[in-house]
């Protein structure tokens, strides 16, 4: 572990890591994007834009649930609101039904539902400024419906309804806040939105191999913040800062041009925080005064750089960085950590999914997404158990629990009520529909959704408290999947088998001796897609190297930077496998013509067991065609065997695909034909000839042996 010395702490409220992803309890959708930055005062979003549309309450204590997240680094403006166009049942009752809008906790406004106000009503509603906590805003609309003044009414009466439209809007006005801290850094480098310019990694012209190493430790973090998010990871990699968020990553004297930075400075001789030096072997972290989120990775020598780099990929030490500078002193201690899926399982909690609560009567859903490791090949047998918490005041024989993943339906059970420990419900999980789609893409995710039936447990006309119907999904739940490693060479499954849960050797990225400018800005951009497909966070990141550096070509993976022509290593890997480096015949390719780069997988000639993934273009600019095919997802997904031409503009031209990704056999059904109808006439008739012949030869010999059996008698 490392050890951090503080120098300067800013008081600020406390900001969490990740976005909050709250489950709507009659309908969710997890908004599409987050929001986009602004300065101006009525800056407005369509709840549809934000991945929000018509959504319909239903029951006489329905509700519905949004969560908009506020951009890292900014805060909301005064003037920020609601702009709610709803419609509700014509039925209701008006002097006892309303509506209700809570805002993080606290109710701001209420409304009856009128016949006036029964067909696209318009409600404005402030968003109060004093409950913002860092992250956004969590609306709740609650309604309480009903269809008479009686007593005693049936809760859940189909014409109790009511629905908040998709054009309804956000008006979210924002500036940049005046100061950021190191713990907030998951959020604060998250891929941006794609309206937005990607983030920056500045290095200096030159890079020591300390420095270079620190880069791609760097890149590859931001990866893992872009997997947090289900986001493409989108890096630029520039030689000057720029006034957007950026990592810079240099030594002192390489980036003296831009010190001081906030508290850090360059006295020619030492780093300085706040006026005071640090020792030469120190690494720093330090972020900017104001503006975007601007990150600086330094120190006195390329050692401290690499130092703080390091620092950024210790996930417990990151989260306890609470001020917006510290000085780095030692390097990590490796300690055991129980990693997700090592063992073919995965908890919730170790996926990092807290617990999800819905309330209230009727349906809820909880979607959670999920990414799995990509080289297996499931097999039969493999679970999820759902473990559930429930109040008593659901009926048992009418409330339910269904799941389905990836679309799939995996079936439905009858809640029961918890004792003094939570119920365990398990589900089947079909093994060949998590493997591979019908066209014979490898499915990487697992997206989960689960819905919840409480009916209240009435009797006769008592008043029922909708907080009192609860269901909590809890972080022991966990997926269950037997699988082998598939040892295939298959682009698809990117970047396996070269780094993985699975993988047994060390991955090296390797740069030509003396990259250009483009190769670097490939190699790092690589380094970050390595960190968005990795398996799990706490792998061991790959080490980004030039060619002259690798004394040892055996015992690790490779990715090669470059082709023949750039890359030694390239050259001596093509000279022993030729055949293997060729590209195919099926493949359109024009030696020498640019915007175009070969992808070549397959097994080392150096390591039996081990890997090489070569990225070859004629020019330097080229290989970032490659790396980007990489990056994307929509890319990634239609890759396919060892090989594959990258063209801007064009598809990808790919190999055929791994042995082991057929199409799943439960969506490519056969006709069973009888053994009968599938022979030919002639066989049947030589097969009956046949064994006429020999039973023939079987009677003439036993007539021979019986009378040579009297004879001797």
């Amino acid at each position: 572990m490392h050890t951090v010395r503080r120098y300067q702490t800013y008081n600020r409220p406390h900001l969490a890591l990740a976005l909050l992803i709250l489950s709507a309890l009659t309908v969710v959708a997890a908004p599409s994007r987050t929001l986009a930055a602004t300065q101006a005062p009525s800056a407005a979003y369509r709840f549809a834009d934000l991945g929000y549309g018509d959504r319909t309450a239903r029951t006489m204590y329905g509700s519905l649930d949004y969560f908009f997240p506020i951009p890292a680094g900014e805060e909301p403006l005064e003037g920020a609101r609601l702009e709610l166009v709803y419609s509700h049942s014509p039925l209701l009752e008006p002097e006892r039904s309303t509506m209700t809008i809570v805002v993080n906790g606290l109710s701001v406004q209420s409304v009856r539902l009128t016949p006036e106000t029964r067909n696209r009503a318009m409600l404005r509603v402030p968003l109060p400024l004093s409950v913002f906590g860092g992250e956004g805003f969590f609306v709740q609309v609650r309604f309480h419906m009903r269809l008479t003044r009686d007593e005693c009414e049936e809760t859940r009466n189909p014409a109790l309804w009511a629905t908040i439209h998709g054009d309804s809007q956000l008006v979210l006005p924002t500036r940049l806040i005046g100061a950021y801290r190191l713990d907030q850094f998951d959020r604060l480098f998250a891929p941006p939105p794609d309206d937005r310019p990607p983030l920056a990694l500045v290095i200096p012209a030159e890079l020591s191999p300390e420095e270079l190493d620190a880069a791609g430790l760097v890149a590859f973090q931001l990866g893992r913040r872009a997997a947090a998010t289900r986001a493409n990871s989108r890096l630029e990699v520039v030689t000057t800062p720029p006034d957007r968020a950026s990592v810079i990553v240099g030594s002192a004297p390489a980036l003296a041009q831009i010190l001081p930075w906030g508290a850090v400075d360059w006295n020619g001789r030492a780093v300085t925080l706040a006026g005071v030096p640090i020792p030469d072997g120190h690494g720093v972290l330090a972020l900017a005064e104001g503006g975007a989120p601007r990150l600086l990775v330094s120190g006195a020598t390329p050692a401290a750089v690499r130092l703080a780099a390091q620092a950024l990929n210790d996930p417990e030490r990151r989260t306890l960085l609470d001020g917006a500078y510290v000085a780095v002193t030692d390097a990590p201690v490796p300690a055991p950590v129980a990693l997700p899926w090592m063992n073919g399982a995965a908890s919730f909690a170790q996926l990092g999914i807290l617990s999800r609560t819905v309330s209230g009567p009727g349906e809820h859903r909880i979607d959670l997404a999920f990414a799995r490791p990509a080289g297996w090949q499931l097999r039969d047998g493999g679970v999820l158990t759902l473990d559930v918490e429930t109040t008593p005041a659901a009926r048992r024989d009418t409330s339910w629990i269904a799941v389905s993943v990836n679309g799939i339906d995996l079936g439905a059970q009858p809640l029961q009520m918890s004792g003094a420990h939570p119920q365990r419900y398990t589900f089947a999980l079909p093994a060949d529909l998590l493997t591979a789609t019908l066209d014979g893409r490898t499915v990487r995710h697992l997206d989960l959704t689960v819905r919840l039936f409480l009916d209240p447990a009435e009797t006769g006309c008592a008043v029922i408290d909708g907080e009192s119907l609860r269901a909590t999904l809890l972080p022991t739940s966990a997926w269950r999947l037997p699988h082998s490693v598939s040892t295939a060479f298959d682009l698809g499954r990117f970047p396996a088998p070269l780094l993985g849960i699975n993988a047994s050797l060390p991955l090296d990225v390797v740069l030509p001796q003396q990259p250009a400018v483009e190769e670097l800005a490939a190699a790092l951009r690589l380094m970050a897609a390595l960190g968005r497909w990795a398996d799990t966070d706490g792998l061991a990141p790959p080490r980004l190297i030039t060619a002259d550096q690798v004394h040892e070509r055996s015992g690790r993976h490779l990715i090669l930077i470059g082709g023949a022509e750039r890359n030694t290593l390239s050259a001596e890997a093509i000279a022993r496998q030729p055949d293997r480096f060729t590209t195919p015949p099926s493949a359109v390719y024009r030696p020498g013509e640019s915007s175009q780069c070969r992808l070549f997988l397959g097994p080392s000639p150096w390591q039996q067991g081990a890997g090489i993934l070569i990225i070859d273009g004629a020019t330097p600019e080229d290989l970032i065609v490659g790396v980007a095919a990489l990056e994307r997802r929509e890319t990634l997904e239609r890759l396919r065997g060892p090989f594959a031409l990258i063209r801007n503009g064009a598809p990808p031209q790919t190999s055929p695909a791994a042995p082991d990704m057929a199409s799943p056999s439960s969506l490519t059904p056969q006709i069973e034909t009888p053994l009968l109808e599938r022979l030919p006439g002639w066989q049947i008739a030589g097969a009956v000839l046949l064994g006429a012949f020999l039973s023939a030869i079987v009677i003439l010999l036993t007539i021979q042996v019986r009378g040579r059996a009297r004879r001797r008698g």
